[in-house]
This record gives structure tokens, C-alpha cells and sequence, in this order.
């Protein structure tokens, strides 16, 4: 009995003492995108909005951080995500789309971890940064209007939530909810809103 209640002891210390590690890591992530519902304007359609609708995406993402003694974590990370294009809907009318749109983004963000002496530790960020934003082969099946590829570079910024669970030394899991969101990009004459939530899972290691 003795030997079992050292040996949960130790593992403990192996768990939890990582919680307060500091100085550089690197991390990836991956998760779920879900692109709210965009309004897109344009001069030519005399004030009218349209609304546009997208699918559920992914993205994926990789960044190099430090860690300071006073809970607070600073890093850059660059993320891909991509979402197809589902219908646009216009004066009550629907309308199934082609095509998808992507964001190339650039954060410099930061954290605050809650640290603790357990194995768990909760964490909120914020970030800004800019990001490409790409429409790519966007049209309407049987319009027979040409291909829509337009791109533009933009504000950009996230804030979230998280919670990071140490499994070994130096090695630690995320999981997170993201806001994302920029300014509207500006793709050809239109005007399109570019916000979203992600659900992501993440795996940083400490040096």
C-alpha cells in the first residue's frame, strides 16, 4: 500500500508540475470551422444584401511561443482554414452555390493560464494579426456567369477560451474555442463579412 500511494504521488508530480513550465514552445492545432451566415454587399445591386452561407470547415494551424513566469504566454502563429460555399440567398430566393472560401492568417497572440496544482489548466487569448482572404470558383450552377476568384488582405484578430491538460513532460493538450473575425474583405465590387467559431484541439511541446 505504502509502495502504490509513493508510486500516485510521483505520477502526480509528472502531471502537474509541467502546468508551470516556462520558456519556449512550439504547437499545432486543428479544429472545426463554422463560418456564420455572411452579408454581402454591392454598389451595383442598388443597397441590396445578399446573404451567404457556407458549410462547416477545417483549419489547421502551427505556432512558436515562450512562456512567463508570471502566467502569461506570448506567441506567432500562422493558420489555414477553408469553408465551401453551401447556397446565397437574395430577395427571399435561394440559390445552391460552387466553390469556397480560405483565410491564410498571421496572429501574434496572447495568453493568460490559470495555473493550479492540478493536471488541468484553464486559459482565455487574444490575438491580432492579418490575414488573405481568398473566394475561390464561386458561382451559381447553370448561371452562365463566369467563375468568381477574387482575394483581399485584411485586419484580423481572435479571442477564446481553453483548457490544456498536461500528459507527459513538456508535452501538453489543448482543447479551445476560438472567435474569429475581420475586417469585410473586398472581393472585386462587393463587400463580404468574414467572422467565425472554431472548436479546435491542439498539442504544445516545451523545450
Amino acid at each position: 500500500m505504502k509502495k502504490l500511494t509513493v508510486f500516485l504521488s510521483a505520477l502526480f508530480l509528472v502531471f502537474s508540475v509541467n502546468a508551470h513550465a516556462e520558456g519556449p514552445y512550439v504547437g499545432l492545432k486543428i479544429g472545426a470551422v463554422y463560418l456564420t451566415d455572411s452579408d454581402l454587399t454591392d454598389p451595383n445591386l442598388a443597397g441590396t444584401v445578399l446573404e451567404v452561407e457556407s458549410d462547416t470547415g477545417f483549419s489547421v494551424g502551427a505556432a512558436v511561443g515562450y512562456g512567463f513566469s508570471n502566467n502569461f504566454r506570448l506567441e506567432g502563429e500562422i493558420s489555414y482554414q477553408s469553408n465551401d460555399v453551401d447556397k446565397i440567398n437574395y430577395l427571399g430566393l435561394s440559390a445552391s452555390t460552387t466553390g469556397d472560401s480560405t483565410a491564410l492568417t498571421f496572429l501574434l497572440n496572447g495568453y493568460y493560464d490559470f495555473k493550479n496544482n492540478s493536471p488541468l489548466t484553464p486559459f482565455i487569448t487574444g490575438g491580432l494579426g492579418y490575414s488573405k482572404v481568398e473566394l475561390n470558383d464561386f458561382n451559381v450552377p447553370g448561371s452562365g456567369l463566369p467563375n468568381i476568384n477574387e482575394d483581399d488582405n485584411v485586419f484580423a484578430y481572435q479571442v477564446g477560451v481553453g483548457l490544456a491538460y498536461e500528459m507527459i513532460e513538456k508535452a501538453t493538450f489543448d482543447i479551445g474555442y476560438r472567435y474569429f473575425a475581420t475586417e469585410d474583405p473586398e472581393l472585386d465590387t462587393s463587400e463580404v463579412e468574414f467572422q467565425n467559431h472554431i472548436l479546435y484541439l491542439g498539442l504544445r511541446y516545451s523545450f
